[in-house]
């Protein structure tokens, strides 16, 4: 009898020890994690793994997905979130800069400058702030291009560093352009 006990209880212990904790699920499977958050959060509201977890794993799933609702979820859990607090910005951003008039693009310019303070290194808030610039007002040509030159300064992806400096020559043309009519 005490051996069937001492060898049902290191089964267990095997077993527990084998099963995926939350932080394993939100890198392997983020999908199992999210939508059975409800309940765990419920079972063990107090468990800080466990919503920073989900928190990690509604952060893959934006990634992965570029699925903006990711971050708002995270802000639930996480409300001074800089990553998703970051993304969210852009988002809304990018939206009051599709809007093309001036009010929007003032919107545009706080919700990039917003972006810009939380995560310093990253330059793409700095090429949209330089994009909305030059849509509020083109014959300013000083603050975009310092946008721009902030921007290529910091860290861009290669296809954002490409479209910064696409912009920046177009932008010293255009200067140029205006420059050489007035002289």
């Amino acid at each position: 009898m005490k051996n069937k006990i001492l060898s049902l209880t290191f089964l267990f212990l095997i077993i527990i020890s084998c099963a995926p904790n939350a932080s394993k699920l939100a890198e392997t499977n983020p999908k199992i994690l999210i939508n059975n958050a409800d309940s765990l959060i419920a079972q063990r509201p107090d468990d800080i793994e466990l919503r920073n977890a989900i928190v990690q794993a509604h952060l893959n799933l934006a990634r992965a997905n570029s699925d903006p609702s990711h971050y708002k979820a995270v802000i639930k859990f996480e409300p001074n979130n800089k990553s998703a607090n970051y993304y969210i910005n852009l988002e809304k951003g990018k939206n009051h800069h599709k809007k093309g008039h001036k009010n929007g693009q003032w919107d545009a310019i706080q919700s990039f400058a917003k972006a810009a303070a939380l995560i310093d290194t990253l330059g793409e808030p700095y090429y949209w702030l330089g994009q909305s610039y030059e849509k509020k007002d083109e014959m300013d040509f000083e603050l975009p291009l310092e946008s721009y030159d902030k921007a290529l300064s910091l860290f861009l992806e290669n296809d954002m560093q490409k479209k910064t400096q696409s912009a920046r020559l177009a932008l010293l043309k255009r200067k140029k352009t205006y420059e050489d009519f007035w002289k």
